[in-house]
């Protein structure tokens, strides 16, 4: 229970935070109580294993050159009001207090009732309200975990869907392999609306075929309609050659993205796609809003570089997938960086991720190890993590607190070496606010 039950912000935050109960029904509740606001604004939904939140800035980066753009996003990655966004500016603290009394009742009716709702549930119900109120003509929304029985799931209405990638990831909720997690990421598919699959190894196509067959909407691959190939890369951007397009002047052009890394290239794939699907509705952009939108994205905490002498990297890498990923782009950036450096490693995760799988992809690349824990009830325990790595037979060393772990990295760091911060969004937070 709250401290005060009268303040509305604390009863939300007293809800729930990582219980996951499966069913629509109190965020349908929720919406209803409100006024159904979510009918006030159109949506694009977007669920995966990796990649979410790149097409979200990317597409938020094109159309919202154009039309009022609102992005619901999971984890917040500075603080509560991250999640909330319109027209790139963060929801304001007189608008959460506002909202947290708008939704307060129908929480406590649903508590009531012996139902209560779960925090990214009401959460989701105050982005709704905030969106109608702001009046914005799309909504982004990222789905915080799966997406059939997502709360983000029912919110506005729908443009199209999509999955971004299908990796191995939340198996205690969302099943023990491939064709579970496909099963669920697939439910967000909307009746007679398409649902836009990005590029994914293994994708157990199948799963998909027989949602969309169910609700008679098209299954449109990006790997099939948009060919790009990485030119060249830096620190802060990278470029990519348009080969292959469903968008009219874009074939063999050069497109300059404001996020680096080479791996982005399956992101570029996925928004491009989405973009070609919107090419007959409201929200159809033309090639030189494209261009410039790719251009300003902008998506903290995904191999952004924070200082350097030495480099201070973060990325928010956490899962296996997403650890191989991020090694291989190390990889790639070595002859971005002098001779002789190192890669230093400062890693945390979450219980529900493959911790042992993601040391193991990013171990060969790194020349040392820190090990820190994070303050969350949902963080591996540093005992934890230490039994992992001595079972891969990692040299590691030991820091309980992640600013900590991150300044005795630096300390010991030559100019000409790399930290790298990784394993959880969670950590990156920490990163970027011993920064600020």
């Amino acid at each position: 229970m709250t401290k005060n039950p009268d303040d509305p912000f604390e009863l939300l935050h007293s809800l729930p935070k990582y219980d996951v109960k499966p069913g629509l029904e109190r965020i349908e509740f929720l919406l209803k109580e409100l006024g159904n606001p979510d009918q006030n604004f159109k949506s694009i939904h977007i669920a995966g294993s990796n990649g979410k939140g790149s097409v979200v800035a990317m597409l938020s980066g094109v159309i919202g050159q154009n039309h009022r753009v609102g992005e619901f996003l999971s984890p917040p990655l500075r603080g509560f009001s991250d999640r909330i966004v319109v027209e790139g500016d963060p929801i304001d603290k007189s608008s959460i207090i506002e909202g947290a009394g708008e939704v307060a009742g129908p929480i406590q009716e649903l508590r009531r009732r012996g139902n209560e709702p779960s925090f990214f549930e009401s959460v989701t119900a105050l982005a709704a309200w905030y969106f109608a109120r702001e009046e914005v003509d799309l909504a982004l929304l990222e789905a915080g975990l799966g997406g059939r029985y997502d709360a983000t799931n029912p919110v506005g209405t729908p443009v199209l869907s999509s999955v971004t990638s299908v990796d191995l990831e939340h198996q205690n909720i969302l099943g023990g392999s491939l064709e579970e997690i496909a099963g669920e990421l697939a439910g967000i598919a909307k009746r007679d609306r398409p649902l836009v699959v990005g590029p994914s190894k293994n994708l157990p196509e199948s799963i998909f075929r027989e949602e969309c067959r169910g609700k008679g909407c098209k299954i449109v691959r990006a790997e099939e309609k948009t060919t790009v190939k990485i030119r060249d890369f830096d620190w802060d951007r990278s470029r990519f050659e348009v080969h292959k397009v469903p968008i009219g002047g874009l074939d063999r052009q050069t497109l300059e993205l404001g996020l680096a890394g080479t791996y982005q290239e399956r992101n570029l794939r996925t928004s491009l796609t989405i973009l070609g699907e919107l090419l007959d509705t409201e929200f159809s952009a033309e090639v030189g809003h494209i261009k410039t939108g790719l251009r300003n994205a902008d998506w903290p905490g995904r191999f952004q570089l924070l200082e350097e002498n030495p480099h201070l990297l973060v990325d928010g890498a956490h899962n296996e997938a997403a650890a191989a990923l991020l090694a291989e782009e190390l990889k790639r950036y070595i002859p971005l960086r002098p001779n002789g450096s190192e890669i230093k490693l400062v890693f945390s995760g979450l219980k529900d991720k493959d911790i042992k799988g993601m040391l193991s992809a990013l171990d060969p690349v790194v020349n040392e190890i820190y090990l820190t824990e994070l303050d969350l009830s949902r963080a591996v325990p540093l005992t934890a993590l230490e039994r992992w790595a001595k079972q891969i037979g990692l040299s590691y060393r030991s820091i309980k607190k992640p600013e900590k772990a991150i300044r005795i990295a630096k300390r010991r760091a030559k100019p000409e070496d790399l930290i790298c911060v990784t394993g959880s969004l969670y950590l990156v937070r920490e990163a970027l606010r011993s920064e600020s």
